[in-house]
């Protein structure tokens, strides 16, 4: 299995590390913190390749969200970007489809919503 697979994985089991969520400018892009120091961000492209992104150092995550495609080349960060493409084995692909399910719940507050109608279940 590929090691960033593996850390996918990781971050998929220990979810409430995924912090600072920010919806980018495309439809299914989300900008996002890991453990409060890893920056990352995450989409399904139209062919359903999903793209990963880390971005070194400590950018402004909420800059990077805001950048317009023809900025990224010349202003965009340094990043290491992993694709379903290249990967390519299923459990990548299953493993980066979590990670973005989880990522955009997150964007728009489910894991509040979902806790308060499980914790009114348990009353």
């Amino acid at each position: 299995m590929s090691k960033i697979v593996t850390a996918i994985n990781s971050m998929i089991s220990n979810s409430e590390l995924i912090t600072d969520v920010i919806k980018g400018t495309y439809d299914s892009e989300y900008f996002f913190k890991y453990s409060k120091k890893h920056n990352w961000s995450i989409f399904k492209a139209k062919d359903d390749n999903y793209i990963l992104n880390y971005y070194p150092g400590n950018p402004n995550l909420n800059d990077l969200a805001g950048l317009p495609d023809e900025a990224w080349e010349d202003h965009g960060p340094q990043l290491v970007n992993y694709s379903t493409k290249t990967l390519g084995t299923k459990e990548a692909i299953d493993s980066f489809r979590e990670l973005h399910s989880i990522v955009s719940e997150k964007a728009y507050g489910m894991d509040d919503v979902l806790n308060d109608i499980i914790g009114n279940d348990l009353l």
